[in-house]
């Protein structure tokens, strides 16, 4: 497990040239990591558009729909390619690729009709091609997971179920965040030798898997910080900026 690094020590632990930085949203770029509360950082909005007038391409991985994926990219002013739905779809200027090749949707339609007072959908299903998520209502979320991987195995239905945090996703078995960080930075022609990711949940090691180095935010979940390759010291959206600005003063 890494330490935690001081705002000194980051510069020293990134790689030599930074070309690329991959950001989870919620938790990540959020004033906390709060399931409910999605008001985003304006200290890491405004650090994440200095990497890119730097020259330092912003990659954003997230759960969430294409849809809000496109638009928070929108606003926070970073050019992409954008990774969405876990891993499954990525985003660049009004164009899709499908990273993922199967789709989840009939294990969602089967969770919900199963346990439908325990699982509300997403109001984003509606726009969701491959990855469904969830909110947990009543029970925990390791019961609520127990309780789904009972369904999908009555029904014969393969799937992976993963929580974020904010939500359980049912998602293709070959969906990865790593798959789609792949995809975005061989669109965006980077190495990943020289891309650093951000994340908060143990979802986000999956971009480990794509060979770049990985950071947790301070507060992230106990597993990140146990893989990351770097543990930031700020939380949240505060140690995205702290990252951010370490890396404009190695370049």
């Amino acid at each position: 497990m890494a330490g935690v690094a001081s705002a000194g020590e980051l510069a020293r632990l990134l790689p030599g040239r930074v070309c690329g930085v991959a950001v989870d949203i919620d938790g990540t770029i959020t004033e906390r990591r709060v399931s409910g509360d999605f008001r985003l950082s304006l200290e890491a909005v405004e650090a994440l558009r200095r990497l890119e007038d730097a020259g330092v391409r912003v990659i954003l991985v997230t759960g969430n729909s294409v849809m809000v994926a496109a638009g928070v990219a929108r606003y926070i002013g970073v050019r992409g390619p954008h990774v969405a739905e876990n891993g499954c779809l990525v985003y660049q200027r009004g164009s899709v690729v499908h990273a993922c090749r199967g789709t989840a949707r009939a294990a969602a339609e089967a969770l919900e009709e199963e346990l439908g007072g325990l699982l509300e959908p997403s109001w984003q299903n509606r726009c969701r091609i491959h990855d469904y998520a969830f909110l947990v209502r009543r029970v925990g979320p390791e019961e609520a997971w127990r309780m789904a991987e009972r369904v999908l195995r009555e029904r014969g239905l393969r799937a992976k179920l993963s929580h974020s945090g904010y939500a359980l996703h049912v998602r293709p078995l070959e969906a990865s965040k790593g798959l789609g960080l792949r995809v975005a930075m061989r669109m965006a022609g980077l190495e990943p030798g020289c891309v650093v990711a951000v994340g908060d949940s143990a979802m986000d090691l999956e971009m480990r898997d794509a060979g770049v180095t990985l950071a947790a935010v301070g507060n992230a979940d106990p597993r990140l910080r146990e893989g990351a390759d770097l543990i930031l010291p700020g939380e949240s959206g505060g140690g995205v900026a702290l990252l951010a600005r370490a890396i404009l003063e190695s370049l």
